[in-house]
């Protein structure tokens, strides 16, 4: 589901690669918006978080470079993150149980530094 830009982040003050914007990580019901889908069809519209530096990132009309976005990014669920660490954790030989999703991302995804001091959506504020 989740668009593989492998590109480096426009964001002047980053720059890091990005081999996977996460957005299944995103919580179910804002996987509903039209903002969602336009990340998934990789067309303007909606944005998410960079998984290093947080900042909104976007598609660009071409489909496939990514852009600095103005706009209120969608963020990841920290459920769903702790959730896949674990699954990923546990299928290691032998098990790793206390698998962080600083760590799953690491390993799995190749972003090592994604996600350090990341705020999911449930710790935003109203």
């Amino acid at each position: 589901m989740a668009p593989w830009p492998y590109q480096s982040c426009p964001h002047s003050d980053c720059g890091r690669m990005i081999r996977d914007l996460l957005a299944e990580m995103v919580p179910n019901s804002d996987q509903a918006m039209p903002e969602f889908q336009a990340l998934i069809r990789q067309t303007p519209g909606g944005a998410v978080t960079c998984p290093y530096c947080q900042g909104a990132v976007e598609y660009d009309s071409d489909g496939q470079s990514l852009i600095v976005s103005s706009r209120a990014p969608l963020r990841c669920s920290r459920i769903k993150m702790e959730l896949r660490a674990s699954d990923y954790g546990s299928q290691k030989n032998p098990p790793d149980l206390s698998m962080t999703p600083e760590q799953w991302v690491a390993e799995e995804k190749l972003m090592s530094g994604a996600l350090h001091g990341y705020v999911y959506v449930e710790d935003r504020t109203p």
